[in-house]
């Protein structure tokens, strides 16, 4: 009894030892080791000698602070300028014939080229160069014989046996006889210049553009106001800008914008687009504003529809970072940076985000202090000396 007291005894005083020892679970290991790890600007930095300096043309410029003004980038659409699209409709009932190739629609077409030829399916109408040239005999013949009543009443009043008042009535019989032939002969020459001996009528293109829609095809009899086909003249367009109307207030609308593609980086240059007198319109579903900008379009790269995004200049100005353009590198990854020349034929490679391009300048969010000294030409020759590409 007294033995086996003594066992429990002593296993009870070793159970805090073994609870003190060592831990059964394996230490945790870092998921990855960098050997020989090398800072950025080590990584960087470009030294060169006199001679090479000499031969890439080293020039440099200092970033600095200062009043710049102030844009906001927000998206448009392209419309066609007002009055530039036009609706071609038969002029009567008739019958459609092609003049040449049938028009696609999307080909460039000048003003005055024929498209179709609408032959008449009344006959009066047919006969309208034939009726044109009898009214002008007609209105001819009643034309002399006013003139000899004119000149009978002139000689009655020379022998006294005739009034100054039947004169005057020949007279004015005469300019009422004159007047309407030179009326019939006008409806004479526009109906032979616009139909031909089957009495059809040419149907011409009113003004030079793109050939947005053909609503009918050769031989397709169609009734009078029938649309035939629109065109419209894309040489300068409108861009339609919706903006946040509370943001209205910080918009300088009197100013140009400029006008570039979707996602376009913000040093990209564009088109200048020019703010316009439009009728007002808003979106209250979208609590928008509509600007208005014409920019010319001689290229047709921009089309009726397409999302583009619109520089708008901000009033008053921002006191910001400033970096000249020719400064700036753009690697492969969208990475944008600058060399900085931080001592005697030493250059390091600096990032910087540009948030804006004011001509020549570029706006940093992110850069070296004021008073840095950048390189300006030979930038790209740095760059490639630093990965190989140059000499």
């Amino acid at each position: 009894m007294t033995r086996s007291v003594s066992v429990a005894a002593i296993c009870l005083a070793w159970l805090p030892a073994c609870n003190n020892g060592p831990s059964a679970t394996p230490p945790k290991t870092a998921p990855a080791t960098v050997a020989a790890p090398v800072k950025e600007a080590d990584l960087t930095t470009v030294t060169l000698s006199p001679e090479a300096e000499a031969r890439l043309g080293i020039k440099t410029a200092t970033i600095e602070r200062r009043a710049v003004p102030r844009t906001r980038t927000v998206g448009g659409e392209v419309v066609p300028q007002p009055g530039a699209a036009v609706v071609v409709t038969a002029p009567f009932a008739g019958t459609l014939e092609a003049t040449g190739e049938p028009p696609t629609p999307g080909s460039g077409v000048e003003r005055g080229r024929a498209v179709f030829r609408l032959l008449p399916l009344v006959p009066s109408e047919r006969d309208a160069p034939v009726e044109a040239e009898r009214a002008v005999g007609e209105a001819s013949a009643r034309q002399e014989l006013a003139t000899q009543r004119v000149q009978r009443a002139e000689m009655l009043v020379k022998d006294g046996s005739g009034s100054r008042r039947a004169v005057e009535e020949a007279q004015a019989d005469l300019g009422i006889a004159n007047a309407e032939l030179k009326a019939a002969r006008d409806r004479f020459a526009l109906a032979r210049r616009t139909t031909t001996a089957d009495g059809g009528v040419t149907i011409d293109v009113p003004i030079s553009g793109v050939l947005r829609n053909v609503h009918v095809t050769h031989g397709q009899p169609v009734a009078a106001g029938t649309s035939l086909f629109d065109v419209v003249r894309l040489d300068t367009v409108w861009i339609r800008v919706p903006l946040y109307v509370g943001e209205s207030a910080e918009i300088d609308t009197r100013a140009a914008a400029t006008i570039v593609g979707l996602g376009a980086r913000p040093d990209a240059a564009g088109l200048v687009a020019q703010p316009v007198a439009a009728p007002p319109s808003a979106d209250p579903t979208t609590a928008a504003v509509d600007l208005y900008f014409a920019a010319r379009n001689p290229d047709g790269q921009l089309r009726p529809g397409q999302r583009v995004g619109a520089r708008l200049l901000k009033k008053g100005a921002s006191n910001s970072l400033v970096a000249p353009a020719a400064a700036l590198l753009h690697d492969a990854f969208g990475g944008t940076w600058v060399y900085e020349a931080r001592d005697p034929h030493v250059y390091v490679r600096r990032r910087v985000v540009v948030a804006d391009q004011i001509g020549t300048l570029a706006v940093l969010s992110q850069g070296p202090e004021p008073g840095t000294r950048v390189v300006t030409e030979g930038a790209a020759e740095l760059f490639g000396t630093e990965f190989g590409a140059g000499k």
